[in-house]
């Protein structure tokens, strides 16, 4: 099958260690181990543990065995209300639907062997006209903090009030002659356990989609039980997955 690296690719130059201010993002696994592997310990195949520098506490996955870490933590987290559980079934079939179409994408690098290097991004996108693979790529920014937020007086901050916040988003350079369609899936989630408050979003985006949670807050109280996390995967013509996830206490 012939194949043609799509000259979008030249557009999507990805700065090295970029922490923007609505998240961290990452191109691929192999950028994201290169850029903060200083900072980084590997818990799991596609799973990171920052453990140094302003993020540390925060779990990133990436990929198919990160998507997998991912779901089995989803199953473990079937507690609480009826509509807490119902929330976290929805996202569960939703990642059981990310990772059933990896087999796709498998299938297509087989039969197109000349271009399996060409896929090694996280968001991965071809389309096929003919005897022709367009190939193109994306990436994704996310944001998952759990933290203390009201300054005490003293210069430092006030103990008994938290909060946590999610924000995830995703884009893809589509090349000329690929055709509209979804390429973006993009979800967060912020978590009061204590209360039982969720606030949990998604939504689906062409060229490039973004969500946000806001905040959910926890005190005045003695300790605080919160959690939140963002994923980005691709859709249609794109494949791929890439979460983030921060709780307290950790």
């Amino acid at each position: 099958m012939k194949s043609i690296l799509a000259a979008a690719l030249a557009s999507l130059v990805f700065a090295g260690n970029a922490m923007a201010a609505d998240g961290l993002r990452i191109e691929s696994e192999a950028q994201f181990v290169r850029d903060y592997g200083d900072r980084i310990e590997q818990i799991g195949p596609g799973v990171y543990l920052i453990v140094a520098g302003e993020l540390a506490g925060k779990t990133v996955s990436i990929g198919e065995a990160g998507l997998a870490y991912d779901i089995s933590v989803q199953r473990g987290q079937l507690t609480g209300s009826r509509r807490v559980k119902t929330q976290t079934q929805a996202l569960i079939r939703q990642m059981e639907g990310v990772r059933a179409r990896y087999a796709k994408l498998h299938a297509h690098q087989a039969a197109d062997t000349s271009t399996r290097k060409a896929t090694a991004g996280s968001f991965p996108c071809f389309y096929s006209s003919g005897s022709n693979s367009v190939w193109y790529y994306g990436y994704a920014q996310v944001n998952a903090t759990t933290e203390l937020y009201l300054d005490n007086g003293g210069g430092g901050l006030n103990f008994y009030y938290a909060r946590a916040s999610a924000s995830a988003s995703g884009y893809v350079s589509r090349p000329f002659g690929v055709p509209n369609t979804i390429s973006l899936s993009v979800w967060a989630r912020a978590e009061n356990k204590d209360t039982g408050q969720v606030v949990q979003r998604n939504t689906v985006g062409i060229s490039s989609a973004g969500i946000s949670t806001g905040y959910v807050y926890s005190g005045p109280a003695f300790g605080h039980n919160l959690s939140a996390s963002a994923s980005v995967s691709g859709a249609g013509y794109c494949f791929g997955y890439i979460s983030i996830s921060d709780s307290m206490p950790q």
